[in-house]
């Protein structure tokens, strides 16, 4: 059980990384595609991002 849980621990770490590239490689192309960081795709994924930030924060109980 303790080598399961580790996995689900790595695959969120992972996945929130994952996240954050994306939202960076979202925001230069945004840049340039429209003169415009923020739109509404773009804070979908924050909201998405900020949510795995909260269950990595329960998670780990940091």
């Amino acid at each position: 059980m303790a080598v399961s849980n580790n996995e689900v621990k790595t695959a969120l770490i992972i996945m929130y990384l994952i996240g954050i590239i994306c939202l960076g490689i979202t925001f230069f192309v945004l840049k340039k595609v429209n003169g415009q960081f923020f739109t509404k795709f773009s804070i979908g994924l924050i909201s998405v991002i900020f949510v795995m930030g909260i269950i990595l924060t329960e998670l780990y109980q940091l």
